[in-house]
């Protein structure tokens, strides 16, 4: 009987230890596997619609993309990088010198709004087309455009031109030269140039022999001003009343009555 003593401790000894150590996993297993879960209270404010949760993260706001406009100046590749995303077709290109080049295209006919700052009446977009453009890079920057009338789509009056060029360069200060024929009331517009032609390239603008009219677009004033000049063609005084129903072929014959 003494003899079986010690062994029953020690076997009760080794029983104790094992069943520690399964306890000891067991509990481990428990606590990996635990999800809390929320208290009663807390599930009683989930039925009532009451959810708290922690605030989401906040970031600021991106901007809406903004389409790029043109400006005088613009750099070439800048350039030539609105007109790829406006699908603008390249028809041509040339470098006279490395100082000038010169770009004809085909506008894709992006639709264009004038500056907010101009009156609710011509919120409705204007759309580039109806013309060959011909850009001309003085050092590789933009220096000026020549439009040409495409046949091929249906053309421009001035108010068009002038609400375009307005959209196409909204921060520029500009002169607009423009070609219309006399005897046309519509004012169709047959060609027109802004900013500077560089000399290679005079003879694209001295093709047609309409002489040209004037007007000035500036971002700070709604309506075109037509600058004082002691030659300009009679035909030309006519364009401030687009709107108002006469024509530049009746103000021409006005003109002519006064002299």
């Amino acid at each position: 009987m003494r003899m079986l003593t010690p062994l029953l401790l020690a076997s009760a000894r080794r029983g104790l230890s094992c069943l520690g150590r399964a306890v000891g996993a067991g509990i481990l297993t428990v606590l990996l596997a635990w999800e809390p879960c929320p208290a009663l209270g807390e599930t009683l404010v989930l039925k009532q619609g009451e959810v708290r949760t922690l605030p989401l993260l906040q970031t600021r706001a991106r901007l809406p993309l903004q389409m790029e406009m043109l400006y005088l100046g613009m750099v070439e590749e800048r350039f030539l990088s609105y007109a790829r995303a406006n699908n603008w077709e390249t028809i041509s290109s040339d470098r006279e010198d490395p100082r000038w080049s010169r770009w004809q295209l085909r506008p894709g006919g992006e639709a264009l709004y004038l500056p907010a700052s101009f009156s609710s009446k011509e919120d409705s977009p204007i759309y580039a087309r109806g013309f060959y453009v011909q850009a001309y890079f003085v050092g590789g920057r933009l220096a000026g455009m020549h439009l040409i009338r495409n046949p091929e789509e249906p053309g421009f009056n001035l108010t068009a031109l002038q609400r375009l060029i307005r959209a196409w360069f909204p921060d520029n200060r500009l002169m607009l030269y423009y070609q219309v024929l006399p005897e046309d009331p519509d004012q169709q517009v047959l060609g027109a140039y802004l900013g500077t032609i560089p000399p290679p390239y005079l003879a694209d603008i001295r093709r047609n022999r309409v002489p040209f009219c004037q007007t000035f677009l500036s971002p700070t004033s709604p309506q075109p001003i037509i600058p004082p000049s002691v030659d300009v063609p009679p035909h030309c005084l006519g364009t401030t009343a687009v709107n108002s129903g006469t024509g530049p072929y009746a103000a021409q014959k006005e003109t002519a009555a006064l002299r």
